[in-house]
C-alpha cells in the first residue's frame, strides 16, 4: 500500500477511540501491532506518549504563538523571527502591512503555512479563505490526534520570511533525548524538490533512511552549528523527548518550533533496528551503535 493510500485510510478511521485509533495507525505506518503497554522502540515510545495526558508545557511550546515568550525567556528574544501579526479571525488579517515577503502560519497544528513571496501580487482573498479554513479546523480531532495540540486555541500569525526572501532557509531538527541532541536532521528545499538528510551531531551521516530522500552531497555545517546544539538543549531539557526546530541565517539562529510527535508518526525508520535503538536511546540512555554512523 503506498504511503498516500494509508494516509486516506487512516483518515476514515477517525471515528475511532483514541487508543483504537492509535493502535490502528501505528499497524498502518510502522507495519506492526501494538498495544503500547510496553513500548521499546522510538515509534512506540512516541505513540504512547502522545496517548497520556500532556503537561501545560507541552501544550505551550506545541503553540507556535504562545511558544514565543518561552523562547524568549529561555534563549533570547533575538531568536525569534520577527512578528507582524496574530490573529483569531480571518479578517483581522491586515495583509497590507508587510512590506517584504512573508509567511503566514497557524499556529494550533501542522502543515498550515502559506509563503508570500511577492506581497504586491498576492491573492489577499485567497489568503484570508485558506486561514478562515484553518481557524475552523480542530487539529487534534481532525488530524492524527496529536495531544499536544488538544485545545490549543486556533490562531494564524504572520512573520518576515527570512533568508534570501524566495525560498525558506534549510531547517535544521535536532532530536533532543532528556535533553541532549541525538540527531539532527536537515530539511532542504522544502517545498520544491524536497530531501532530508539524516545527521549524527558529530556531523557525519547516520546509516540509515526515512521517507524523504537524502541530499547527494554531505550539507554544509552552519557557522551556528556550535550556538544551535547549545540551544536545542536548553529547550529539550524539560522533556524527555522532543525536536527542536532551528534555522541558520548568516550565522545568526532563528526558532522555527518544538515538536512533541514528529511527522504525527507516520514516518517509518530504516532499519527498524535504528528505531529501536532511538527506543533504547530514550528508555535507558544507551548511545547510539557506531554500526549506524557512516565516519568514514
Amino acid at each position: 500500500m503506498s504511503f498516500d493510500a494509508r494516509v486516506m485510510l487512516s483518515r476514515r478511521l477517525r471515528f475511532l477511540p483514541h487508543r483504537a485509533f492509535a493502535i490502528a495507525h501505528h499497524a498502518l505506518f510502522q507495519g506492526e501491532l501494538t498495544t503500547f503497554r510496553r513500548p521499546r522502540t522510538w515509534s512506540q515510545l512516541l505513540a504512547a506518549k502522545n496517548l497520556a495526558e500532556q503537561s501545560e508545557l507541552v501544550h505551550v511550546t506545541a503553540d507556535k504563538y504562545r511558544v514565543r515568550e518561552h523562547v524568549a525567556e529561555r534563549i533570547g528574544a533575538e531568536h525569534l523571527i520577527p512578528l507582524i501579526q496574530a490573529v483569531e479571525r480571518p479578517e483581522d488579517l491586515d495583509l497590507e502591512a508587510p512590506a517584504g515577503p512573508y509567511v503566514v502560519k497557524g499556529t494550533h497544528g501542522c502543515d498550515m503555512t502559506i509563503l508570500v513571496r511577492h506581497p504586491a501580487a498576492a491573492d489577499h482573498a485567497k489568503i484570508r479563505s485558506t486561514v478562515a479554513r484553518w481557524l475552523r479546523t480542530d487539529f487534534f480531532t481532525h488530524g492524527w490526534r496529536e495531544r499536544p495540540y488538544e485545545g490549543l486555541t486556533p490562531r494564524a500569525v504572520v512573520e518576515e520570511m527570512i533568508g534570501d526572501g524566495t525560498k525558506p532557509p534549510a531547517d535544521y531538527k535536532f532530536f533532543v533525548f532528556h535533553g541532549e541532541p541525538a540527531m539532527v536532521v536537515i530539511d532542504q528545499d522544502r517545498f520544491t524538490a524536497h530531501t532530508s538528510t539524516m545527521l549524527h551531531p558529530d556531523w557525519v551521516p547516520f546509516r540509515i533512511s526515512g521517507r524523504f530522500s537524502q541530499a547527494d552531497a554531505l550539507p554544509e555545517k552552519p557557522a551556528s552549528y556550535e550556538r544551535m546544539l547549545e540551544i536545542a538543549r536548553t529547550l529539550g531539557k524539560d522533556f524527555t523527548f522532543c525536536r527542536v526546530d532551528l534555522y541558520d541565517v548568516d550565522g545568526h539562529v532563528y526558532f522555527g518550533e518544538i515538536t512533541h510527535n514528529p511527522g504525527g508518526g507516520l514516518v517509518r525508520l530504516r532499519p527498524r533496528a535504528f528505531d529501536r535503538a532511538l527506543g533504547n536511546l530514550w528508555r535507558t540512555g544507551t548511545p547510539i551503535p557506531e554500526k549506524f554512523i557512516r565516519r568514514s
